[in-house]
């Protein structure tokens, strides 16, 4: 019986990446990757990769050349809003995007040309890769040897390994042998079709001179593509070698079968039904025309989660052989990047003899691992209420484009993920920040269902245009091997402050009041989880406090005015209580007590448009 130290089921991205890096971190590692499959000819979805993934390729993987070379750039995540009947033309779209290249790579995979090539590459780099061995059999010694039984070419073969993981996909191998449940996700009741089409112009062939140069003639065509609607989105990803990949991703409580409202399509189940489901949208229907679909596929629900991806037994998962959560914001190559940095610290300890070490990493990282999948799937929980409209959805991207470099990007970037003593450190927070993305959720989709109610959920979804990267130019010269705890904590105050500031004026209709510096300082993170309710109430209150603030303040600073109270009321009025109304002392609080008032926050909210 041949012996391995690691042995990887499935060799897609996850597994294929794993058995890279596995290599790169330790030559001598004898690493045995298991295909099911042929040929690596498979289509499959996932793209679209964002910055922690491109990050993992580029500087963990040294994929950077190869990348530029054989697959595309992009051009960051673009989203387009339509009107209630889907019939604007794309010039016309509200739009949100960027209008140069972002500061941090990130890449449009063709997934089936990577994932032959890493099969190259791995064999190259000396693991052994074999196509057409299908995983029949995995017993998992935790004292001992693992052993996988597998098919290939008609003859059953067998091996031992000390470590087994995972890359399995949907399949998940490792955890049908094991009888570890896999938990159909009840919190987002997502579903998706998708295609491939060949021929597709882009959105560089529309010719709009306005259009094109309100983006500074960047490449709209490089971007993740978003068209977005009430209960589901519509994706447009250019491929390498003239081909776009199309889909569909929608909430089944919203649109599915039973639940469609007057005049809407329910979501595509079949091909007939995707296509006909894209044909009834203008933009869709015009970039398309001409092209032809390739191939189809689609998933009847998309989230899931295990209760446990790492095993002080010597097991793994990665990609999707463990968890998915929803395909927005484009995120399962980023929970791979996050496995498989993992996977290898604890391989690595282990095979150093580091017991201690591997068993404090195991725990620290699984229990990272399910804070990760709940947080992200919070962060998509009650969104989809939210997509249709323009105006709501530029502020939900701002504070989770902001969060997502903040506290994703930047520890990723600084090798903190995989510090035990940071990890632990993050995991004191994980019930204020899971509150946070529920609560914030909770007010978006709660400001929906009121503009919806009002007539006014589309009211600016034509002719706007919000740079998203603005939203995040304070981060750019941050970014790096060094983190700055303290301006972390600040940028998510700020952004919470900034947001939460605006869903008020918004929700309440006091216009002016979301870039006001004594509010939004108000509102860190911890005050916006206090203010559960947007009433006037709850605004009322607020204003009071903010009155006593400056109250004392214009005291120190004007003691000879006899100052006794200032009041904050609603759409800006000031009040001054202790000076004579028309003394020089009372003009000169109100005129000061109103610069207080007035002063900006800078707020990102206004920022980013």
């Amino acid at each position: 019986m041949r012996t391995f130290d690691i042995v990887i089921i499935g060799s897609g991205i996850a597994g294929g990446f794993l058995a890279r890096q596995l290599r790169l971190a330790c030559p001598d590692l004898g690493v045995l990757v298991l295909e099911a499959a042929e040929a690596m000819e498979d289509y499959k979805v996932g793209e679209s990769t964002v910055e922690v993934a491109a990050n993992y390729m580029v500087r963990r993987l040294n994929l950077g050349t190869y990348l530029y070379q054989h697959q595309l750039p992009k051009n960051g995540l673009r989203f387009f809003f339509d009107s209630p009947d889907k019939d604007l033309p794309l010039p016309r779209m509200s739009e949100i995007g960027s209008d140069h290249m972002p500061f941090h790579p990130s890449f449009q995979l063709e997934r089936a040309r990577l994932e032959r090539d890493l099969v190259t590459m791995n064999r190259a780099a000396g693991a052994e890769v074999e196509l057409g061995a299908k995983v029949v059999d995995v017993a998992i010694d935790g004292r001992g040897r693992h052993t996988v039984v597998y098919e290939q070419g008609g003859e059953r073969r067998e091996v031992a390994c000390r470590w087994v993981c995972d890359a399995s996909g949907r399949r998940h191998v490792l955890f049908r042998k094991l009888g570890v449940k896999v938990h159909k996700e009840a919190r987002l009741n997502t579903a998706a079709a998708w295609g491939r089409y060949r021929g597709v112009a882009g959105l560089d062939g529309v010719t709009d001179a306005a259009w094109r140069s309100r983006a500074r003639y960047t490449s709209r065509h490089l971007s993740t593509n978003h068209f977005m609607y009430d209960g589901y989105w519509i994706w447009f990803i250019p491929l390498a070698g003239d081909l776009m990949s199309v889909g569909v991703v929608f909430d089944k409580d919203r649109i599915g079968a039973g639940n469609v409202p007057a005049g809407a399509l329910p979501g595509p189940r079949t091909r007939a039904e995707f296509e006909r489901f894209l044909g009834a949208h203008r933009a869709a229907r015009e970039l398309l025309e001409g092209a032809e679909l390739e191939d189809f596929q689609s998933y009847a629900h998309l989230p899931y989660h295990a209760e446990q991806y790492f095993s002080t037994d010597r097991y793994a998962v990665t990609g999707e052989a463990g968890a998915f959560t929803d395909p927005f914001y484009s995120p399962g190559s980023d929970f791979i990047a996050t496995a498989n940095e993992f996977i290898t610290q604890m391989i690595l300890s282990d095979v150093r003899g580091d017991r201690a070490g591997f068993e404090e990493k195991v725990a620290a990282y699984d229990a990272y691992y399910r804070f990760k999948y709940d947080s992200t799937l919070r962060l998509y929980e009650r969104m989809y209420p939210v997509f249709g409209s323009f105006e709501l959805y530029r502020l939900k991207y701002l504070l989770d484009f902001n969060n997502y470099y903040n506290l994703v990007v930047w520890p990723f970037m600084a090798d903190r993920v995989t510090d035990v003593g940071w990890i632990r450190e993050e995991l004191k927070f994980t019930d204020l920040v899971l509150r946070a993305l529920s609560t914030m959720g909770e007010h978006f989709a709660s400001l929906a269902s009121d503009l919806r109610a009002r007539g006014e959920y589309f009211a600016q979804n034509e002719g706007r245009f919000a740079n998203g990267l603005n939203g995040v130019a304070q981060l750019e010269t941050r970014l790096g091997p060094a983190i700055d705890e303290r301006f972390r904590r600040e940028q998510v105050d700020r952004a919470y402050g900034s947001v939460f500031a605006a869903l008020v004026e918004r929700r309440l209709g006091e216009q002016g009041l979301s870039d006001r510096a004594r509010l939004v300082s108000e509102l860190p993170l911890p005050q916006v989880l206090v203010f559960r309710d947007i009433t006037p109430e709850r605004l009322a209150r607020l204003l009071q406090r903010i009155g006593e603030r400056m109250t004392k303040e214009l005291r120190e600073e004007l003691p000879a005015a006899g100052i006794e109270r200032i009041e904050l009321g609603a759409s800006g009025v000031i009040s001054v209580t202790g000076p004579a109304e028309g003394t020089k002392a009372h003009e000169d609080a109100l005129s000061r007590a109103r610069a207080l008032w007035d002063a900006s926050a800078g707020s990102l909210a206004h920022i980013a448009l």
